[in-house]
């Protein structure tokens, strides 16, 4: 394990090959004696486009009817979405008999498949959002037999249910623009490459090394930026620890993201625990823990 540090920010890391050892590490970086409240973030999903309908639906296998869906969804996340909203559960309830006030956040990824060639983007999102006014079948059927209450999933100030991504990126993207006039984020200027004489922006935060942390790019909110905004929206819910299960593939822009919140916001006595079981096509724990497990806490 190592440790690193920044301006506010104590982090450490390690590696586990189990599902145990994940739970064992939870267990020490967030002890449930004087913890007071948790949130967890588990079940994330994407959206996918059901080619029979023209609507949006969640990428989650187990909610996919059509073989064809099911493939494409299982091939590009896996188990991961029902995975870690049951693992979340399971956790959440052994943290509420000791006595800890928990909830649920559901990040909703409502970018990166959304077609935009027939319907435009937005459009299709909002015709989502507008419907769910339900959890997932499978989600639902997993509170039921968990015993815990739909009333768990924390709402975001967008929607009911969820935290969509989009909504993250935009309000990180105003708030960016009063951060780069504070000084508190750095604006450059990048040559396009072409003739057109075109420059385009980014925006990046600069950590204790010099390092520059991209947040936005030509106008578009990495991964990094909107976990950060989310990280911030959990704060002034009033919540100060906060458990991530995050895919792979997103791992290091999500513990940027933390990174940065806890510094640029400067959000005091927060405690966050990120963890990767899966998210790239893993179709069983085996094939999870197999490839390591990250648990990496950031601490203000």
């Amino acid at each position: 394990m190592n440790h690193a540090v920044t301006d506010r920010v104590t982090k450490t890391h390690r590696l586990v090959a189990s599902e145990q050892e994940l739970r064992d590490a939870i267990a020490r970086e967030l002890p449930a004696s004087g913890l007071g409240d948790l949130v967890v973030m588990g079940g994330h999903f994407m959206l996918f486009e059901d080619e029979a309908t023209g609507r949006l639906v969640p990428g989650v296998v187990e909610e996919q009817k059509d073989e064809t869906m099911r493939r494409r969804v299982a091939g590009r996340v896996g188990i991961f979405p029902g995975y870690t909203w049951e693992l979340s559960l399971d956790l959440l309830g052994e943290y509420a008999e000791a006595g800890v006030s928990g909830r649920l956040l559901l990040l909703i990824n409502d970018w990166q498949y959304v077609p935009a060639h027939d319907r435009p983007a937005g459009e299709l999102r909002a015709e989502f959002f507008e419907g769910f006014t339900t959890l997932p079948t499978s989600y639902e059927k997993a509170l039921c037999d968990y015993g815990l209450p739909a009333e768990l999933v924390l709402p975001s100030r967008k929607h009911q249910l969820a935290f969509p991504e989009t909504w993250l990126k935009y309000r990180f993207q105003k708030a960016a623009d009063r951060f780069v006039k504070q000084g508190l984020l750095e604006k450059r200027y990048l040559d396009s490459g072409d003739d057109t004489g075109r420059r385009d922006a980014e925006v990046a935060f600069v950590d204790a090394d010099g390092n520059y942390r991209t947040l936005i790019s030509c106008g578009i909110t990495g991964c990094a930026g909107e976990i950060t905004e989310m990280v911030s929206e959990v704060h002034k819910a009033g919540y100060r620890n906060l458990l991530i299960f995050a895919p792979g593939e997103c791992l290091m822009p999500v513990q940027t993201g933390v990174d940065i919140a806890l510094n640029l916001y400067g959000l005091p006595d927060m405690r966050v625990v990120i963890a990767d079981p899966g998210g790239s096509g893993e179709m069983s724990t085996d094939d999870i823990y197999a490839k390591l497990v990250t648990v990496s806490t950031l601490r203000s």
